[in-house]
């Protein structure tokens, strides 16, 4: 790491590379000794710095993987001491150099793809996905597999890890799999396939992707019998172990089979475009694990198209990416992502799309699994129109937006859900997780202040938790009296306006149109705090049918909330319209056809 060198014979012995391995036991290795590291809290801290190398990870995540929710009193204290063990380790056996690091928040570990060996298994990965021919992406891909063996971090006694992380890591695993099976099958080498596919079902009986594939192969090379046995047996599985049925890939395999009918001719596929992606040890997702699930359970099923809608900073982009990881195993044709905002026409996101039909080889027609779209910021629905038709059988729509979308979700069906800021527990959870236990611990009312200040929005609590890690001569009572000072403008980080509250607002207002906006500012600014239809008619100047229609409109763009008899406007927002005052005209009126009005409000 860092050109460091490890001697594990002797100090008597020339310095050698070291090595780290996570891709099995947890393993210190030079060029001639291995030294398998014995179970410990020492050992749980070097594998959760190793499975994030270069990445800060926080002392609450830290923590939480060393000790689990049974932290001892004087936690800070332990984790220093694990962390001057960890190093005497290193010293012991000769690695040089700054290798771990204490930097703002937490620790970070430097590191190679030389030095460890999940770097090493992500590098390959990542250069198979600009190879063209199917034999050096095989090679590199067996390369990449050759690097595993199991169990992994069998030597970790982190209880935390393993439910958290390495499952995430497995996965990536499972995904080069299919690939070199795919890849072999389209090869011609059915009996190397087989081999793989044997080892992969009983490795993960409840993988379909799998079962399809052993079950295709077992078909086609004349062993019918089996290749229904196979899908018998994860029908059953499935069904006793979690209560589900097959997916349509394997009905449909099964009826063709039953039926006699030709097997389908297999060539090399489409690679998945799904991106692997490093997740942290303590999910930045609180309080959305029971969400997740029911969006990913929906998905399974067969929903055609999932909108996630909800104001700026509530954390829809994130709540997507993670359904995404959830049900990859249930989309073997991969993960098309596109940030909708930023292509521009519709034209422009048509395009990008292409890769959802599905794949032809070489005059065959081959489907390679469902596929999952995540289009993440959709503007309006007028982007997405076109989409549906560009789906194929079992494809999915997963769409982010700060409007609705209804209209395509009443015309081809699906689910819509409206993504809420978090319960004051939740926002406390996720300060504890940034800031540390023991700051939160300290002094909760001004932690439960901060998490209200942020209207308990995910960005703005990751935010005001940055800035507060950054003045680390400020407990939590100082740092709430300085955010209360100016809360939206020190909601943001500078030079990032990705992570500044206001510049996200900014854009919310700026995409009603001038018309909408002013009407929006008008109610901020002058309402009450909770605002009837007939409040609004009077503020606006319009009459009571006009003002719900804007209300609904402002409700649809996530800028203003709805109850049963009323409607409100959250504190950040409301603070944001007193800034963008300015930007709009004085309000005497808007038009009394709002849906065709053009222009400004003056």
């Amino acid at each position: 790491m860092e050109h460091a060198a490890a001697s594990l014979s002797g100090h008597d012995q020339p310095a050698q590379p070291a090595a780290f391995r996570v891709l099995g036991p947890l393993t210190l290795s030079s060029s001639k000794d291995t030294l398998v590291l014995p179970p410990s809290k020492v050992t749980s801290l070097l594998a959760v710095l190793l499975l994030h190398p270069d990445e800060v990870v926080s002392v609450s995540a830290l923590r939480q993987a060393i000790w689990g929710d049974e932290q001892p009193a004087s936690a800070k204290a332990a984790l220093q001491t694990c962390t001057l063990r960890l190093r005497q380790l290193f010293a012991r056996h000769g690695i040089t150099g700054s290798v771990i690091k204490t930097v703002p928040g937490g620790y970070r570990i430097t590191a190679t793809a030389e030095t460890v060996d999940l770097m090493r298994f992500r590098e390959l990965i990542g250069h198979t996905r600009d190879v063209t021919d199917p034999e050096v992406e095989l090679a590199r891909l067996e390369e990449a597999l050759a690097l595993w063996s199991d169990p992994m971090l069998a030597n970790v006694p982190s209880e935390a890890l393993h439910r958290d992380v390495v499952p995430r890591i497995s996965e990536e695993r499972v995904r080069a799999i299919e690939r070199v099976c795919d890849l072999k099958i389209g090869l011609g080498r059915d009996r190397s396939a087989l081999v793989d596919l044997w080892t992969a079902v009983r490795a993960y009986p409840a993988n379909e992707r799998f079962s399809a594939q052993l079950a295709s192969v077992l078909y086609r090379t004349g062993r019918q019998a089996d290749a229904l046995a196979e899908l018998r047996r994860i029908r059953d599985h499935l069904r006793h172990e979690l209560g589900i049925a097959p997916g349509p890939t394997l009905r449909a395999l099964e009826l063709t089979i039953l039926r006699g009918e030709a097997p389908t001719s297999v060539g090399p596929v489409v690679r998945p475009t799904s991106v692997v992606t490093r997740h942290p040890v303590a999910s930045g997702l609180v309080g959305r694990d029971a969400l997740a699930e029911t969006i990913a359970e929906r998905l399974r099923a067969g929903c055609p198209i999932v909108v996630l809608s909800g104001p700026p900073g509530v954390g829809k982009t994130a709540l997507a990416q993670y359904v995404g990881q959830l049900v990859a195993p249930d989309f073997p044709g991969g993960r098309v992502e596109v940030t909708a905002a930023a292509t521009g026409p519709v034209t422009s996101l048509h395009d990008a799309q292409q890769q959802l039909l599905t794949a032809v080889d070489q005059g065959h027609d081959v489907q390679v699994g469902r596929r999952l779209l995540l289009a993440d910021d959709v503007v309006n629905g007028r982007q997405v129109r076109d989409l549906p038709a560009l789906l194929a059988p079992g494809d999915a729509l997963l769409l982010t937006s700060r409007q609705s979308l209804s209209g395509p979700v009443a015309r081809l069906g699906g689910w819509l859900h409206r993504v809420e800021p978090l319960n004051p527990d939740d926002s406390l959870r996720l300060l504890r997780t940034a800031l540390g236990p023991e700051h939160v611990d300290a002094d909760p009312q001004s932690a439960a202040e901060i998490a209200a200040l942020c209207d308990h929005l995910p960005l703005a609590l990751r935010i005001a938790a940055t800035r507060i890690l950054l003045r680390t001569r400020t407990d939590l009572a100082a740092a709430l009296e300085w955010l209360r000072g100016d809360p939206l403008s020190r909601l943001s980080l500078p030079g990032e306006p990705d992570m500044s509250l206001g510049h996200r607002f900014d854009e919310a207002l700026s995409r009603t149109g001038d018309t909408l906006g002013a009407v929006f500012v008008r109610l901020a600014t002058a309402a009450p705090t909770t605002i009837t239809v007939r409040q609004a008619a009077q503020l606006l100047d319009v009459d009571p049918a006009t003002a719900r229609d804007l209300l609904d409109e402002l409700v649809d763009h996530s800028l203003l909330e709805e109850a049963a008899d009323h409607y409100w406007i959250r504190v950040l927002l409301r603070r944001h319209a007193q800034v963008a005052a300015d930007r709009y005209a004085p309000h005497p009126g808007p038009p009394r056809h709002p849906h065709q009005a053009k222009g400004s409000m003056r």
